[in-house]
């Protein structure tokens, strides 16, 4: 596929993921989101699974689902709004979606992440990285990181897309040979006050091409939370890290980026393991 080609199909479907996201509960169906990209179905299609990885079907249940996650973050929102805002029927159809999705039921994923909210700071001892405790936050030295990135421009939900382009940019195919590592920017002195790399530690000497570019990662102190769990859940578990556990802990956050280390495993969905990266300095 041509590059001016691909270019023109990735934002055809950033438009499709952007139209989910606005609806989740909309009956979206091949042939209405194919409008939205302007393709015919059959080739809407093709070219959707071909960029994603996955079937429409699937990138709908998960956009569903990723939007119910942060509703239960919330203690106010009750699991039946969280339900029917996410398109399900019943309560019941909704729990077992979701757990089938994320491995907990709605009341245990909430539950987990009201105790991330409120566990205590970790205190002045580092934990040894060898040491991962199971629901812990844990403070590690990291050290300094040099990274081949490709900034992600779009909705959220296709950050796996930008990930499969960077592996194609640097020749090492789908799934990297190497750990991705996510790279997140919170910059407040911009309009959209957010960046996101997607990353690949460099094994030796590469010659990158086109939108990919070398990015050093500062090394330092950082809270890590080892989270288990399909990658829909990493936005709402920052979320808690940020806004609950954070200023709770004795620390304050750093200027450094925050960090998503992808665990390498043949499996996909619940049993995906990230560690979540915030960086810190005591107060």
């Amino acid at each position: 596929m041509k590059p001016v080609t691909e270019q023109s199909h990735y934002r055809r479907i950033a438009r499709v993921v952007e139209a989910i996201v606005a609806n989740p509960a909309a009956a979206h169906s091949v042939d209405s989101l194919a409008a939205v990209a302007c393709l015919s179905p059959y080739h809407f299609h093709r070219i959707y699974h071909a960029l994603t990885g996955e079937r429409l079907a699937e990138t709908v249940q998960r956009l569903r689902l990723t939007q119910a996650a942060h509703q239960l973050n919330d203690a106010g929102e009750t699991v039946t709004a969280a339900a029917l805002d996410a398109g399900y029927d019943s309560p019941q159809a909704f729990a077992r979606a979701f757990r089938g999705f994320t491995g907990l039921s709605p009341s245990g994923f909430r539950a987990r992440q009201a105790g991330l909210a409120q566990r205590p700071g970790c205190g002045a001892d580092l934990v040894p990285p060898q040491a991962s405790l199971p629901d812990a936050v844990e403070l590690v030295e990291l050290a300094p990181l040099d990274l081949w990135c490709l900034r992600h421009q779009g909705p959220v939900g296709t950050i796996g897309v930008t990930y499969r382009r960077l592996s194609q940019a640097l020749g090492s195919g789908f799934p990297p040979p190497r750990p991705p590592v996510g790279v997140c920017i919170h910059d407040p002195g911009t309009a959209a006050g957010f960046h996101y790399f997607a990353g690949m530690a460099a094994a030796g000497p590469i010659a990158p091409g086109g939108m990919v570019s070398a990015v050093p990662v500062e090394g330092g102190l950082y809270a890590r939370y080892r989270l288990v769990g399909p990658w829909a859940l990493i936005a709402p578990t920052f979320r808690v890290l940020f806004s609950g556990w954070l200023p709770r802990s004795g620390f304050e956050r750093d200027d450094r980026p925050a960090l998503e280390f992808y665990h390498p495993s043949s499996r996909r969905g619940r049993d995906c393991v990230t560690d979540l990266l915030v960086p810190v300095r005591r107060r």
